[in-house]
């Protein structure tokens, strides 16, 4: 239970600063880049233990992290053409 609470809190840590990102409006291609970046790794905190992926081995586990990575360099690719 311990480390759920220690995911969590780095997930709403990770909710803030993107927040406070956009609340700034700070709109520079590195800070962009740090946004998908912390992005992802909320999105593969979420795909280990919320989804509790972090027991199942091989392709199971590491679809959903591609799937996830796919989709924001899509994004990424839209937002830089």
């Amino acid at each position: 239970m311990k480390k759920l609470r220690k995911i969590w809190l780095i997930l709403i840590a990770l909710t803030i600063i993107a927040f406070l990102i956009g609340w700034l409006k700070l709109t520079s291609s590195v800070v962009i880049a740090v946004l998908f970046i912390t992005t992802f790794i909320k999105g593969h905190l979420v795909i280990e233990y919320f989804m509790g992926l972090n027991e199942v081995e091989g392709k199971y586990r590491f679809i959903p992290t591609i799937w996830l990575g796919l989709i924001l360099c899509a994004i990424a690719l839209g937002y830089y053409l």
